[in-house]
């Protein structure tokens, strides 16, 4: 009889554990989440072409981390408003644009990964890279949680 007991809770743990884990993963996230996540793109990279920092630390979890290439780990929306002051200190805010989404998740966590590319107010291309934003709602709202990418290889001309 006891060993009938532990089969059906350890059936009813594979159930609940399959019920639960195996819709927040099938088919990604829904729509819905998936244009939330992209309004926050667009408030980011408002932000950013307006050189508000601060908006863009504003945009990030209370322990929201960049993980840029290359640099140590910067926690805090502060600390994140600090590096991109730093890193534009002196120049006139660029613009960024995000594409090639692919999302990861539920309604509660979101795993993007795409591309960013950042010209200046001119046009003329400066950066292209690929980058995994990791989203947390928090208090109802989207925020970032993990930022890191990296640099796509520098393209070679090919001489004719």
């Amino acid at each position: 009889m006891q060993q009938i007991r532990r089969s059906a809770g350890a059936l009813a743990a594979c159930f609940s554990f399959f019920a639960f884990a195996v819709p927040a993963m099938a088919g990604g996230p829904r729509p819905q989440t998936e244009a939330a996540i992209k309004a926050e793109n667009v408030r980011w990279a408002d932000a950013f072409a307006r050189g508000d920092y601060e908006a863009i630390g504003r945009l990030y979890t209370h322990d929201g981390a960049l993980l840029p290439p290359g640099g140590d780990r910067v926690t805090g929306g502060s600390a994140i408003a600090a590096y991109f002051t730093k890193g534009y200190a002196g120049a006139k805010p660029d613009t960024v644009s995000f594409s090639n989404y692919e999302f990861y998740g539920n309604d509660r966590i979101v795993t993007e990964v795409s591309d960013a590319d950042i010209r200046d107010h001119a046009g003329n291309f400066k950066y292209r890279g690929k980058q995994i934003l990791l989203f947390i709602k928090e208090g109802g709202a989207w925020k970032l949680h993990r930022d890191i990418w990296n640099d796509y290889a520098a393209q070679k001309s090919v001489a004719r």
